[in-house]
């Protein structure tokens, strides 16, 4: 089944390590929490991530799987991502804005093909 989650985000920047892995991080505000509990059922998938600021066209920034997601007690959730520089479009990432641009706010599409449970509630009671 193929889950896709629409979710406003703000930039918290990325990294690029020697070894080519990529972190990419997030930030939500409280509006956005039953979207970003939503996308706790993308755990050990790949997730494809694509990005669309006001007035510009969507862009693809790779594949990526969840590394963290922290809610604080405000209701913001940072949800950080991790990837292989082979599978992440790394010009895009530096198209993202910054906190210092007038419009910090984009939307970001999250899309990752993930395993029904087989069996359910009736297995359980046999």
């Amino acid at each position: 089944m193929i889950i896709k989650i629409k979710e406003v985000v703000t930039y918290g920047g990325h990294s690029l390590s020697a070894n080519g892995s990529v972190n990419l991080t997030l930030k939500a505000a409280y509006s956005e929490l039953s979207k970003t509990i939503q996308a706790m059922q993308m755990l050990n998938n790949d997730i494809d991530i694509k990005a669309k600021m006001p007035g510009a066209n969507a862009i693809k920034l790779g594949s990526f799987r969840i590394k963290q997601i922290v809610v604080d007690g405000d209701g913001e959730s940072v949800l950080k991502f991790n990837g292989l520089n082979d599978y992440i479009e790394m010009d895009n990432l530096n198209l993202l804005p910054l906190n210092s641009d007038d419009n910090k706010e984009f939307a970001v599409l999250l899309a990752a093909e993930i395993e029904e449970e087989e069996g359910g509630e009736d297995d359980a009671e046999e």
